[in-house]
């Protein structure tokens, strides 16, 4: 029985695991997105208390309004950096995706490839196998038309033989 080759099984292989490596890439990249973001809503939480503390002080402990006015500035500052670093990183994860999709289309491209030659092949090899069962017939068929035009001819050939 043949059996189907795929010449490019090779590059679809490689395809597949360029496709999980970009996967696993873009996992790593959302899972540092997802710390940025929990450590921007964290950071966010300690300015809003450092503006509670600030106005606190403000009403009831003046002498400490400086120091909580420079703490509060500072979180402020480090909150914006931190919104800043997740702005970047959204726009890594977004390009990691861009090549998920890539190696994606590419290994589908190949998979479907290897689809349609394979029916091409197994349409190819029914064929194929029809044929062959078309000559046997065809020859099974032409012996026996010969086997009874010999038994015919030998059959007349007998009647003329026992003819007086």
């Amino acid at each position: 029985m043949p059996r189907f080759k795929f010449r490019l099984e090779a590059a679809l292989r490689l395809a597949e695991q360029e496709l999980e490596n970009e996967r696993r890439r873009l996992a790593e990249e959302l899972n540092i997105f997802y710390h940025l973001q929990a450590a921007c809503i964290d950071k966010e939480k300690q300015w809003q208390g450092a503006l509670k503390g600030q106005k606190e002080a403000g009403i009831r402990e003046p002498e400490k309004l400086g120091s909580w006015q420079v703490y509060a500035v500072s979180l402020h500052k480090q909150f914006r950096e931190l919104q800043q670093e997740l702005a970047v990183q959204e726009k890594v994860v977004e390009e990691q995706r861009l090549c998920v999709r890539t190696a994606h289309q590419e290994q589908e491209k190949l998979r479907k490839l290897k689809e349609k030659q394979e029916a091409a092949f197994w349409l190819k090899e029914q064929r194929r196998e029809q044929n062959i069962l078309d000559e046997a017939g065809q020859v099974i068929f032409i012996r026996q038309q010969e086997q009874k035009d010999y038994e015919e001819e030998d059959g007349n050939h007998y009647d003329l033989c026992d003819s007086p």
